[in-house]
């Protein structure tokens, strides 16, 4: 409001003292003294000889042209500068008010977002993608510390189960008197189970932070990825005889690229590791493995009920778990494919799920070299 006010005296101000000095030289009749001298010498009465060889003269009134060429040329150079001047004061002053303006929509907004959570901004149509970046800007924030809260409070859930049963445990032990060697081996064996599921946890809650605050680093080298399934596989052996459980692979017979091989393997780790604890019992698990001159495609199936896609997006989500009623028992955080998903990332590939035909597939997408696939397809042939 002062702005304005001020604004306002400097135009009045201006406007008096043109009026004035206008009407001082209407009176004082300075204007028509100088036409009078500058007519005066551009106007000369004189004789000029002829040009026709004859010898003749003109006795007449002559214009110099002269002074008319140096006063335009003035005038030029004059109309110039008032040109560029009166363009960079307004230039200035358009953009100072439009700064005034966008500083008051920033005030206003950090006001009104204090004072509720709707953080709406009414500003100008020049404004309007200032006001989406900054609502954007404040959703993520309110994004971020949601999820910070969240992982705060799964943390404290998630901790707390097998830190209970493992007290729970040790007291027992400590409590009661005359137990048999059977049921403290039992005790023992179950805090052992609880205390190693608490490192779990500890770890995953450890790398989830780790990658979030720094870039994963690769220690990448050429290995094959046949052969890191082959090896994945033959580890959950035990766990698929319990279940009954079959795996069925169908791709080229050798694969190499260059990747980490340990973070590889622990994405295929969590990959193999949920499809064998969510499938039915004596069912087929199917790894599928394609290759193009650009991407190794690899696929990890089992049978599943339809899921609907907004839980597909969510299951690489931090803490987020497809069946709550059975994270318990499969004794994940729901971050194993959180974890996977940066990874791969890093890797510069891709990782989805889909759902079709009563199943569930991991989709994962890795960069390969022209170079790499001509061996691949030498090895398949």
């Amino acid at each position: 409001m002062r702005s304005k006010y001020s604004s306002f005296v400097f135009f009045l101000v201006g406007f008096f003292l043109l009026v004035g000095a206008l009407w001082l030289l209407k009176e004082t009749r300075l204007i028509q003294m100088v036409l009078d001298n500058f007519l005066s010498n551009l106007v000369t009465d004189g004789v000029v000889e002829t040009s026709d060889g004859e010898g003749g003269m003109i006795v007449g009134t002559f214009v110099d042209w002269r002074p008319i060429k140096q006063l335009f040329l003035a005038f030029s150079f004059f109309l110039v500068f008032a040109v560029t001047l009166i363009c960079y004061f307004s230039y200035r002053y358009v953009s100072r008010k439009k700064i005034a303006r966008i500083a008051e929509g920033i005030q206003l907004f950090f006001s009104q977002s204090e004072a509720s959570s709707t953080g709406s901004l009414a500003i100008d149509h020049e404004l309007l993608k200032i006001e989406d970046t900054m609502n954007r800007n404040e959703a993520l924030l309110k994004e971020e510390t949601q999820r910070t809260k969240d992982l705060i409070t799964y943390l404290a859930h998630d901790l707390k189960t097998p830190l209970a049963s493992v007290i729970g445990y040790l007291n027992l032990l400590l409590d009661t008197k005359n137990l048999t060697n059977e049921q403290m081996t039992q005790s023992l064996t179950i805090a052992l189970e609880k205390s190693e599921r608490l490192e779990t946890l500890m770890n995953e809650f450890f790398d989830i932070t780790r990658f979030n605050l720094q870039d994963i680093q690769l220690y990448q080298r050429e290995l094959d990825f046949v052969f890191l399934l082959k090896q994945i596989h033959e580890e959950f052996y035990p766990l698929l005889k319990e279940k009954e459980q079959t795996i069925c692979y169908s791709g080229p017979e050798s694969l190499k690229l260059k990747a980490d091989s340990e973070q590889l393997a622990r994405v295929l780790n969590n990959l193999l590791k949920n499809a064998i604890a969510y499938a039915p019992d004596q069912t087929t698990i199917t790894m599928q493995l394609t290759v193009d001159e650009q991407a190794a495609t690899f696929i990890l199936a089992n049978q599943s009920e339809p899921i609907e896609q907004e839980q597909l997006e969510a299951l690489f989500e931090k803490f987020y778990r497809l069946d709550q009623a059975r994270s318990t028992k499969t004794g994940g955080a729901g971050l194993g494919l959180a974890i996977a998903k940066e990874i791969i990332l890093a890797h510069q590939g891709t990782i989805r799920a889909a759902s079709k035909n009563n199943e569930i597939q991991m989709i994962v997408t890795l960069p390969l070299a022209t170079n790499q696939h001509e061996k691949t397809r030498k090895s398949v042939n």
